[in-house]
Order: structure tokens, then sequence, then C-alpha cells
């Protein structure tokens, strides 16, 4: 049976007045420097459905996720575990969709547009689908990200030191992935009706107070400008914990400074990069959908006597940073009412020969490195802050350090968590290898039996 695709988009920009959670501390909205979306594609072949949505919000959180598979089961009787849905990691978004921000509560007229809206755009994207061809490409990109932990000549590492201390960077405390993708589905006529991008960068580019999609709504823009408006783009962010904008050595130019507009400057790079590799697209091989997905719980960290220690330090100044004094004050709130244990959902939909894989956080890049190692020959896209928001994923050297991502509250685990994750990815993305196996062996055996009757 062909391939069929539909695709579509809604906007889901909230009202003036509410909270951007930056920082950790309130940070209401007071204009709109361009509108937030939901994007949902949705692909169905030989009788199975899959559903990818991408969110312009910073995160989302487990319950958020259970309810926009639930309405779309109700709606169109989709399988939940067909349905990912991933968070873009805006950070000049609306109020995060979960229950609790550190401290800064769900706004629940904000949780109820974004699920309205987005379970809108599933059921639409769904009931438009027509057949498509899909094509498939993957380059790199090196001119708009970069490692955000430095090794320092004091033996230390910092998270972004470019703009403190510049002149005593050593270097890279990590490799980060470069790795651009795009998925395009065309319809019969051969015209583009969407495509899912994939590259791993913070969208934390814009800062202030005005609503913003960052360098990805850019990137959409250019796109339809070469499309049309009805060309919906689905952004999904890759393993990008550790990897931003800043090129912290460019700190060493006396007075530099990234402009306002430096997310214009990103979204049109990569638009540049996707309509390139537009030119090198090849079909999609392997003829099959299929999902899978599995939760393991896993247990989280405690408090330590040297994190309460670092506690006191913090509160014990009031000329620390709001950022550091306000993690402070989580560990005391976790110390006082601990939670124990979290719930990990990894989740792999597969397209041919090519696998979406969702990390229920903010995985650093060498994760998603290491994953693409085990998965080759297969391609792999790769989705953070799918279904979930269980903060971040650190690996060493970084984790160690104890700098911002790896501190609590920030990262909830212990490291061996990522070993746990990959080896879960990788044993689903051979699930699905298996289970097309035994239905081509199936198909194979029923073409068989129809020639001998």
């Amino acid at each position: 049976m062909k391939l069929k695709c539909g695709a579509t988009e809604r906007v889901v920009t909230p009202p003036l007045g509410l909270n951007i959670p930056q920082c950790m501390v309130l940070n209401p909205a007071t204009g709109v420097q361009d509108d937030l979306f939901t994007h949902a594609i949705a692909l169905e072949q030989d009788g199975q459905t899959v559903i990818l949505i991408s969110i312009d919000t910073s995160g989302l959180g487990a319950a958020f996720t259970h309810r926009v598979r639930k309405a779309i089961y109700r709606e169109i009787g989709v399988d939940p575990h067909a349905v990912m849905v991933s968070a873009i990691h805006i950070h000049t978004g609306g109020p995060q969709l979960m229950e609790v921000y550190w401290g800064q509560k769900e706004d629940r007229s904000v949780t109820d547009l974004f699920l309205r809206e987005t379970v809108a755009a599933a059921v639409e994207a769904y009931r438009n689908r027509v057949p498509v061809t899909a094509h498939f490409a993957v380059g790199r990109e090196d001119r708009i990200c970069y490692c955000r932990n430095y090794e320092m000549t004091d033996g230390t590492i910092m998270t972004n030191p470019g703009y403190r201390r510049p002149t005593k960077i050593l270097r890279p405390a990590k490799e980060i992935d470069y790795t651009l993708s795009t998925m395009r589905f065309d319809d019969e006529n051969g015209k583009p009706i969407g495509e899912i991008v994939n590259f791993a960068c913070h969208p934390d580019t814009v800062g202030g107070t005005e609503y913003c999609a960052d360098f990805p709504g850019e990137m959409r823009r250019k796109l339809k400008e070469a499309y049309g408006d009805l060309h919906t783009v689905l952004f999904l962010n890759g393993c990008s914990g550790d990897v931003n904008h800043v090129d912290a050595f460019r700190f060493r130019e006396e007075g530099f400074r990234y402009p306002k507009d430096h997310y214009k400057y990103m979204g049109g790079i990569l638009a540049e990069d996707v309509l390139a590799l537009h030119k090198a697209l090849s079909p999609v091989e392997g003829k099959v959908l299929g999902f899978a997905r599995k939760c393991f719980r896993a247990p989280r960290r405690q408090p330590t006597e040297e994190d309460l220690a670092w506690v006191n330090g913090m509160l014990a100044n009031p000329a620390q940073s709001k950022v550091f004094r306000r993690m402070a004050e989580e560990v005391l709130h976790l110390q006082r009412h601990p939670k124990r244990y979290a719930l990990v959902e990894m989740q792999v939909i597969r397209i041919g020969d090519v696998f979406v894989v969702g990390f229920p956080g903010e995985p650093f890049a060498d994760i998603g490195m290491r994953l693409r190692e085990r998965a080759q020959p297969y391609q792999l896209v790769l989705s953070e802050l799918a279904n979930d928001e269980l903060g971040y994923f650190a690996t060493e050297p970084v984790f160690s350090a104890q700098v911002y991502e790896a501190r609590l509250p920030s990262d909830i685990f212990e490291v061996d968590v990522i070993d746990r994750m990959i080896d879960t990815a990788d044993m689903l993305i051979k699930k699905l290898l298996r289970n097309a196996n035994k239905m081509r062996k199936g198909n194979r055996k029923n073409e068989k039996d129809c020639i001998d009757r």
C-alpha cells in the first residue's frame, strides 16, 4: 500500500502577561515577535499509523503527553504509543506544559490552549493524508552551534565562560553532533506537503519579554517562502543539552556581543542548508511504518552533604545569581520532600529505514552520537524532550564537574541512566527491524499460497 501523509500547523501563541520561563524567574510577556505553533505530521501505510508532533514550548510533562495521546485515540483511534509529542525547547515561549517548573506553577489556560490546538492539528493532519513519496537527506552544519562547556586553564569546566573569562578558555569539554537531516514528503504531483527537519541547538538566542519561535521559526518561514504557506515544516531538536549558539572564543574580541536578531541569521543558514539538501534527497528505503516504546523506572539522585554545603553557600550570598539561588531552593525542597524514582520513556518510530528516537529530557550531544554509531547503517532522527521533561542527561567529564547542567536539580539521575537509555533505544530499533522482517516473510508466504491455490 502507498505511503500516505498529512501535515498541518496551528497557532498557539498565549495571551500577553503570562510567564516566559527564562532562568527560573518571573518574566511576563509584553509582546509577540512572531507566533508560536504546534505542528503535526501523520503517516499511514499498510494499516499502520504514526503521528509526530512538535510544539513551540520549552518543555512538556508526561501528564500533558498522556492527555494528547488519549484525546487523539478518542478522536481517530490511533494507538497512543504511535504518537510522539516533542517540545522544541523554545526559551521565549509561554509557560511550560508541565505540572511544576522549579516553583513556577503550570498555567492551566495555556495547557488547555496547547492541548486543544495540538490535538486539532494531529486530527487534521490525519484526515488530510494523501499518497506521498518520502525522501531523506543528511548533511552537516557547524557554523551556528557550539559546545557550551569548556575546559579552563585552572583545570575546571565552566558553562558559557565567554562572557566572563574568555582568555582562560582552553578547549570545548566535549565534541558535539553537527548532523542536519530532512525527510520530505511529496504528493503524487511532486509537490512537497511537509517535511521533518532535525538539528541540535538550544533555541535560546533571543531573550527578552516577547514571544518568539527563535531560529526554528525563522527557518520555517524561509522554507515556506520557497514552497508556499501550506508547506508544513516540523522541526525536531536533537540532543542539545550541552549545545548552544555561543562561540565563547569570540568574546576575546573587544566589545563582541551577539546581536538580538542573531536567530534570524541562524534560521536563514539552516533554511539554506535544507534547500541544498533537497538537491541530494534519496527515496526512503524499507516500505514500512512502525513504533515501539519501553518505560523503565530509574532511581533519582538524592541531595548529598556536598550538595547541601553548596546550597548553604548559595543562599548565604545575596549577590549570587538568581538561577543558582533558585536551584539551591529546589535542592532544599527535594531534601524535605524526597522523590526516589522517575519513569523514563524511550520511544522509537520507524519510517522506512529511518528511525526517530525520542529522549524524555535534554541529552548531551555525545549520547546521540553514541546511539548513531550503534544504529549503523540505519539513519536516525533524534528528538529531545519527547513525551516528557526529565531534565539534563549530562555525561563525563561535565557530570563530575557539577556545572549547571550536571548539578541537582538540573540532572536528576546518576550518569549510568544514559547507558540504559541507549541500550533501550537500540533494543527498540532492533525490535522494529525484526517485526518488519516477520511481516515481509508473512507477505511472501501469503503470495505463495495464492499462487499455489
